[in-house]
């Protein structure tokens, strides 16, 4: 599948529209669309399908969901694809605004930036601890979530994420050209281990093949949880220098 169709297919999720356009239809993912209730049909800020040029990015961080903000310039349905398409892919730089500044800080839609994101910053900071030099945000790494849908607090996320997961999570990591996929949060790691049977126990998993290449998944914690949360302290052994290598 082309990086367009499965761009176009998730920001414009036949689920998500069941439940604006039909307020009767019974569907899992109700109460995360419903989320965005207050809003109009073509204001709905659009499921994100990822965050970097996920095709290029050696390093792809997994995560439950997106959260949400109403100040930020973010896509809605009334976008264009090729809107979308820059929006997505160049987010964290090159396209035609810059969406995110220094990786940390997203374009509100006053034309002002928001204060630095906790998420974003750690992420960069895992990035550089695997890679070991200074990095460059969407291209060294992208970002992706298990539920497309964007919420506070992970609200809907549970009744969504079965539905979610099996319509896209196999053919967004076949797309992507990662070697290593950090897996961030509880929930996130449950539906990896589920899905590719890795034991609970792994702080990383064997090399598994998806999408004809050889892959990698790292668990940590939340970039929000109240732990460690650096690679050098929730792996173990030999485990990080054995995803440096990888990276190599």
């Amino acid at each position: 599948m082309s990086e367009r169709t499965l761009l176009s297919e998730i920001v414009h999720c036949p689920h998500a529209r069941e439940c604006r356009e039909d307020l009767a239809a019974e569907n899992p993912c109700r109460e995360i669309v419903d989320y965005q209730s207050s809003l109009g049909l073509g204001k709905f800020q659009v499921p994100e399908p990822w965050s970097g040029q996920i095709e290029q990015a050696p390093i792809l961080f997994l995560s439950s969901n997106p959260s949400i903000s109403s100040d930020e310039d973010y896509p809605t349905w009334d976008w264009s694809y090729s809107e979308v398409h820059d929006y997505f892919n160049y987010r964290f730089g090159g396209g035609r605004k810059q969406w995110i500044l220094d990786g940390t800080k997203s374009l509100l839609i006053d034309g002002r930036y928001s204060g630095y994101t906790k998420f974003w910053a750690s992420v960069r900071k895992r990035a550089i601890e695997l890679l070991q030099r200074n990095v460059s945000p969407g291209t060294d790494y992208a970002l992706t979530e298990i539920v497309h849908c964007k919420s506070h607090a992970e609200i809907g996320v549970e009744q969504s994420q079965e539905q979610c997961v099996k319509a896209y999570l196999l053919r967004v990591l076949e797309l992507a050209s990662a070697k290593v996929i950090v897996v961030l949060g509880s929930r996130a790691r449950q539906v990896i281990q589920s899905q590719f049977n890795i034991s609970t126990e792994n702080s990383i998993s064997d090399s598994i093949e998806i999408g004809n290449r050889e892959r990698f998944f790292a668990f940590l914690p939340h970039p929000n949880a109240r732990k460690p949360r650096s690679f050098a302290k929730c792996l173990q052994g030999d485990e990080l220098e054995k995803l440096r290598a990888f990276l190599r």
